[in-house]
């Protein structure tokens, strides 16, 4: 866990999905995290676990995210383009977070090609644990990460969070 300057101040709001409700916190440096929870208490007090800080309801700071979730969900085919700021995570994990991004919405690619582009060989496992980990799921989009073989693989969302993505997107 990365313990972050006093200085800082991060941002929450709530969005309505039709996963349920997602949490979305965000710096001055972007956007950190994309939790689905129920209960709001719980989602503050992880996000201050996880930073060290309470993050501050405000729902004007984090409008282009709100925008953009609403756009997505609604089928329109977007590329998530705001700033992202890692808070937490390895160098290792940070740069398979990153490498989630060159995944185009309604693609979906194998945790291999993922090693490939990273310069990994053989390490599919090490890539999806990484995954399982990724603080912005849907921003960042390992649900369009799926096995060689082209079965699903895991979700740390759950499975059928998953498929309902990939659905969205025209994938399944």
């Amino acid at each position: 866990m990365k313990k972050i300057q006093a200085s800082t101040q991060f941002f929450y709001d709530h969005f309505d999905s039709p996963l349920g409700s997602l949490w979305i916190v965000a710096g001055k440096a972007g956007l950190s995290y994309l939790l689905r929870t129920q209960n709001e208490d719980a989602f503050i007090h992880e996000i201050e676990i996880r930073s060290g800080i309470p993050p501050v309801k405000n729902p004007n700071h984090l409008s282009r995210w709100h925008t953009a979730l609403s756009r997505y969900f609604s089928g329109e085919k977007i590329q998530f383009d705001g700033p992202i700021s890692f808070l937490e995570g390895s160098p290792f994990q940070q740069k398979v977070w990153s490498a989630l991004l060159q995944i185009p919405y309604g693609e979906i690619r194998s945790y291999q090609w993922l090693g490939n582009q990273l310069g990994i060989k053989r390490a599919g496992r090490a890539i999806g644990n990484a995954c399982g980990k990724n603080p912005i799921p849907i921003i960042l989009p390992c649900h369009r990460v799926l096995r060689l073989n082209g079965s699903l693989g895991g979700y740390t969302g759950g499975i059928q969070i998953k498929k309902k993505l990939l659905a969205l997107e025209g994938v399944l």
